[in-house]
């Protein structure tokens, strides 16, 4: 079993520790035991199987996420799986069989893993059938009571089959005979973890770091220590290279969600309400300041990040926002083909390697460059594929995109191909162009092209550079406010040996679309300017008292109060029409700009009416009202920026965002990416 977790790692510069590095704070911390810990022996293979399945899922054909965004950094996930009995072998079957006599009449029935998810997330699950059922399912504190089982036989596993076994002297040959209380305390550290947890992207704190001067050896704890040096070399380097520290990374972080399901229906239909998500990230606060100050950001931009079996043949994410939301886009992308690529590129790398001593043998250099040929075609194939898809799916836009549309593509000769890959140009127009002359037939002599040698380490690097193994899926939902995208396993798998996850980002542009707040302001403070200047015109008796150096006498009012009635009633009655949501809503995060203009326009009006109960100049009077006037035509500026800058963004053909793939921002000629205003991970990890 292979799953992709990270061990040390660096976050915000600092070093993370990882799951062994956990596992020895455990054994400096923990009472040394005086017997061993005891588990029977089928609460092990449970746990082994469960942990087996959990990482694969081969049982889950299809999985369904409905996200729903509650408020600024939360959102509400419903997940549904459909769970097929009949891929778990026999061998698990028997294994995960729930104990004790059905009742007369029923069917046994099985302990089948459906999910796993952050232990951060506390909120109860409740898992339901097709009819509404609630499905008894695992206590998290038995699950991870048998997955510490099953990590202790895996110790003891590993111990036994360790070269040193039989050496004398080793740290594993005093762990398996000499010295046992040392593996007591290893056994109890890892159960410990378990049991406990570990933070993430966090160091372990135990009562050492409330106690000073303790003894600084023990020959029971160093024999410990020394004993997950010899069994785990890189342990204090890459822990990524031991897959013992991988799976017990996900042990300590992430429960297993397991489901009592009965034999006699071996295809069920479960869902159940996730736990609420976090926000993991938002903007630096001078960003922050730029889109609430500026009208630069018309969009609410949400990504979205998680993890599903490569074994599920089809993923449906639908995304629900409020009626007064609009989804502007709605782009999924995942890396099912980055293996692929990766792989790929090796190969490339290993051939240039070798382009010396294969270009003696031209026969074997023509297949070895043949069999890359076909992978890299296919590659470009499937990439071609996907940029149809994303075309047709702008076409359906009820907002035309403007002129940011890629140009129609250029006709390269087979020559021209094979030289731009050589220089490492791997965009899509030469990849789709080497994909047509190797359909054709047009590229049988690679070896004499001059391809091999340092073009192929190129094209390695172009591979990776425009992230070729990334595809794109669009929206098909035709509601505003709603969003949904199906993604389909390819039919061909172009990295079968693989049961890596397969990671899924999805990008959302949320804005509020006509009729929106934006034009309600905009008529607001013409209004209000309309008003300004009309009871300007009426206390000058004309209107040369805007670009007039001379002061008309008697502009100060005979009766101020009525002007400062009028002055404070309108702009109140004015912005109670406006439905101004809460600053801690989506919506209001939407509206935060044109919130402050509606603010700054009703100010500018407060102040006039205060000058008009104090002042008693003509001139200043006068100067004032036009400064007034002129503040508010400002604003009324800003207003119609509001516009331009919400239909740059209308027009925007590629989301301006990392997790859409290179190869497309390349085609489209996408601007420069930006932070995103919140990243919600459901991936269970940091």
């Amino acid at each position: 079993m292979t799953v992709n977790v990270r061990g040390r790692s660096t976050v915000a510069g600092r070093s993370v520790d990882g799951p062994l590095d956990h596992l020895r704070t455990m054994v400096r911390a923990l009472p040394v035991p005086t017997a061993p810990l005891t588990f029977p022996s089928r609460d092990a293979a449970l746990g082994l199987a469960l942990m087996d399945l959990s990482f694969r899922l081969d049982h889950l054909p299809r999985l369904s996420e409905h996200l729903t965004l509650m408020d600024r950094g939360h959102m509400s996930r419903t997940i549904s799986v459909d769970v097929d009995l009949e891929e778990i072998s026999g061998r698990l079957r028997d294994t995960l069989i729930v104990p004790g006599q059905p009742v007369p009449g029923a069917t046994a029935s099985l302990w089948v893993p459906v999910s796993r998810y952050s232990r951060r997330d506390l909120a109860p699950v409740v898992i339901r059938d097709s009819n509404g059922e609630v499905v008894p399912r695992l206590s998290h504190r038995d699950a991870n009571r048998v997955t510490a089982a099953a990590f202790v036989k895996l110790l003891f596993m590993l111990i036994n089959a360790h070269d040193d076994v039989s050496v004398p002297d080793s740290p594993i040959h005093q762990l398996r005979h000499t010295h046992q209380r040392s593996r007591w305390l290893l056994e109890a550290a890892i159960t410990e973890l378990i049991m406990v947890g570990a933070p993430a992207g966090q160091r372990l704190h135990t009562p050492l770091d409330h106690a000073a001067r303790l003894a600084a050896s023990h020959p029971v704890r160093d024999l410990a220590q020394a004993g997950l040096d010899a069994l785990f070399p890189a342990g204090r380097g890459d822990q990524l290279l031991v897959p013992f520290a991988r799976l017990l990374q996900l042990a300590i972080r992430q429960y297993i969600l397991v489901a009592q399901l009965g034999l006699d229906r071996p295809r069920r239909f479960l869902t159940w309400d996730a736990p609420l998500l976090p926000a993991q990230h938002r903007p630096a606060p001078l960003q922050s300041l730029a889109k609430n100050v500026l009208p630069v950001n018309r969009e609410f931009v949400v990504e979205y990040e998680t993890e599903i079996p490569r074994s599920v043949k089809a993923y449906h994410l639908t995304l629900e926002v409020r009626q007064e939301i609009s989804v502007r886009r709605f782009v999924m992308s995942s890396d099912v083909d980055d293996e692929f690529v990766e792989v790929l590129a090796e190969d490339l790398e290993s051939v240039a390697r070798r382009a010396d001593r294969l270009g003696s043998h031209h026969k074997l250099l023509e297949l070895e460059l043949q069999s890359i040929a076909s992978r890299l075609a296919e590659l470009g194939r499937r990439r071609l594929v996907d940029l149809a898809g994303y075309e047709d799916y702008l076409a359906r836009l009820p907002i035309p995109v403007g002129p940011g549309s890629a140009p129609p593509p250029p006709r390269l000769t087979a020559d021209e191909v094979l030289t731009a890959l050589s220089a490492g140009n791997c965009s899509l127009d030469v990849l789709a162009a080497f994909c047509a002359h190797y359909a054709a037939d047009g590229l049988q002599h690679l070896a004499r092209s001059g391809l091999a040698g340092p073009g192929l380490r190129n094209i390695a690097a172009g591979l990776r550079t425009v992230q070729a193994g990334r595809d794109v899926t669009t929206d098909n939902d035709p509601r505003e406010h709603g969003a949904h995208a199906h993604w389909r396993r390819p039919s061909v798998e172009l990295s079968p040996q693989s049961t890596e996850p397969v990671r899924v980002f999805a990008f959302m542009a949320l804005a509020d679309e006509a009729p929106a707040l934006i034009e309600s302001i905009t008529r607001m403070v013409a209004g209000l300017a309309l008003v300004v200047l009309g009871i300007g015109t009426l206390l000058s008796g004309g209107i040369a008292w805007l670009y007039s150096p001379a002061i008309p006498d008697n502009f100060v009012p005979e009766q101020a109060d009525a002007v400062v009635a009028v002055l404070l009633l309108v702009p109140g009655l004015l912005l109670a029409r406006l439905d101004l949501p809460s600053t801690k809503s989506v919506l209001g995060q939407l509206h935060k700009f044109q919130r402050t203009l509606a603010a700054a326009s009703v100010v500018v009006t407060t102040a006039l009416a205060i000058v008009v109960g104090t002042v008693r100049s003509d001139h200043e009077m006068t100067r004032l009202f036009q400064l007034a006037l002129a503040v508010l035509i400002v604003i009324l500026i800003c207003c119609v920026c509001e516009f331009y800058a919400r239909r740059i963004h209308r027009g925007s053909s590629v989301p301006r965002s990392a997790k859409v793939p290179r190869w497309l921002r390349d085609v489209r000629r996408a601007k420069p990416t930006v932070e995103p205003d919140d990243f919600f991970d459901a991936r269970g990890e940091v």
